[in-house]
């Protein structure tokens, strides 16, 4: 008797496996299972079969569930591992053809990277839809089932990657800020020898030279944080951009940052970095890197 049949468009040798291995339980209770391979328009369909036991119709309902239940994780294990890639390229390829090769190849990079690392929702989603299809259905063909039945975890995909494009577009416009003020800093003179660039406890910027006086600039003095009616993330990152554009102005032959948390600051210092580029020296410790009330300096 056919208890469920699964068509599948590539190798079947691994699924097959996985099958013969979960029935081995039905055989140690006197039920022998059977599955039949059969091609039938493109597709090479497994189909599990009772020959030998007992089949009342409780055994017949009990096989059945189990049998749905392994074909269900076994299938949902195989859209994981096998065919999630494909359909990420498949996604990446039709939504964002306007990339070039290079640029298609990162991205999926990053939504296979990304995806890898949390595949458990979308297994337990997969599986449920498996297991609601196989209550109703003695057949599944795996690529119609994903091309019909699992809109949902195609979307999950898209939106996946949709995220990973968005973090790609920011990280080229960074890459080219950055190349533009690498421009800027290369075409001007230094004006000053030495810059110290501290950054205290509370993230205020100050600029000093090398004799501990502090380079009066337009751009941080007239736009400190806390000088506008609202505060926030976006008044900082704001600020930042001062610092760089102070620094630009300034144009020290050589900066040394100081950083009372390192931490906190490492996306100003990177950026601070990449943009003078050899001209940077972060301090390992002085005091004027230590926190608000540990230094002698009463102006930070």
């Amino acid at each position: 008797m056919k208890l469920l049949s699964i068509g599948l468009n590539g190798t079947t040798g691994n699924i097959r496996e996985k099958l013969e291995h979960d029935c081995k339980t039905l055989t140690q209770e006197g039920f022998r299972v059977v599955i039949e391979e059969l091609n039938k328009g493109g597709y090479t369909f497994l189909g599990l079969n009772i020959s030998d036991g007992e089949l009342s119709f409780r055994n017949y309902e009990r096989i059945k569930n189990v049998l749905k239940n392994s074909v269900s994780q076994i299938l949902a294990d195989w859209i994981i591992n096998n065919e999630e890639n494909r359909l990420i390229n498949k996604i990446v390829t039709n939504n964002y053809f306007y990339f070039n090769q290079d640029e298609r190849s990162i991205v999926e990079s990053n939504a296979i990277k990304i995806l890898g690392a949390s595949p458990a929702t979308r297994y337990r989603l997969i599986l449920s839809r498996i297991l609601e299809y196989l209550d109703n259905h003695y057949e599944l063909v795996l690529e119609g089932f994903l091309n019909f039945r699992l809109k949902d975890y195609r979307l999950q995909l898209s939106q996946a990657i949709d995220k990973v494009v968005d973090d790609f577009m920011m990280e080229l416009e960074y890459k080219e800020f950055i190349r533009v003020l690498r421009y800027f800093v290369d075409a001007q003179e230094p004006r000053v020898e030495e810059a110290h660039v501290v950054i205290n406890a509370a993230s205020v910027y100050k600029i000093y030279d090398s004799h501990g006086k502090i380079i009066n600039n337009q751009y941080l003095e007239n736009n400190l944080p806390g000088s506008h009616s609202t505060t926030g993330d976006a008044d900082m990152l704001n600020y930042e951009d001062l610092l760089i554009s102070a620094l630009i102005t300034i144009a020290p032959r050589n900066i040394m940052v100081h950083s009372a948390n390192r931490s906190r600051d490492k996306d100003i210092l990177e950026t601070i970095k990449c943009v003078f580029e050899d001209r940077v020296v972060v301090c390992e410790g002085c005091e004027l890197c230590m926190p608000a009330g540990k230094s002698n300096h009463t102006e930070i």
